[in-house]
């Protein structure tokens, strides 16, 4: 998968542009990543009242209350990334 030439602090809604987007949690540590669905990521954002579609790309991963599953720190980044 490849990075989309978008701004970090570009909103969610911006994966509508590319079909097939998907939002990508990278760990700045041990680069361990997973992707998910953008719309899925809206719908959780909407449930808890953290966001909407208007929420920045990188604003996602500062929402992350996990630690990685490879290194079990907290360093996540998040962009979208088209197949």
């Amino acid at each position: 998968m490849r990075p989309l030439p978008l701004d970090q602090g570009a909103p969610l809604a911006a994966h509508e542009r590319y079909p097939g987007s998907r939002l990508e949690l990278v760990c700045g540590s041990c680069t361990w990543s997973r992707t998910y669905r953008p719309a899925r990521i809206v719908e959780r954002l909407q449930a808890r009242r953290l966001g909407d579609r208007q929420t920045a790309i990188a604003a996602i991963a500062h929402l992350v209350q996990w630690p990685c599953p490879g290194c079990r720190r907290m360093r996540w980044g998040s962009r979208l990334v088209a197949p």
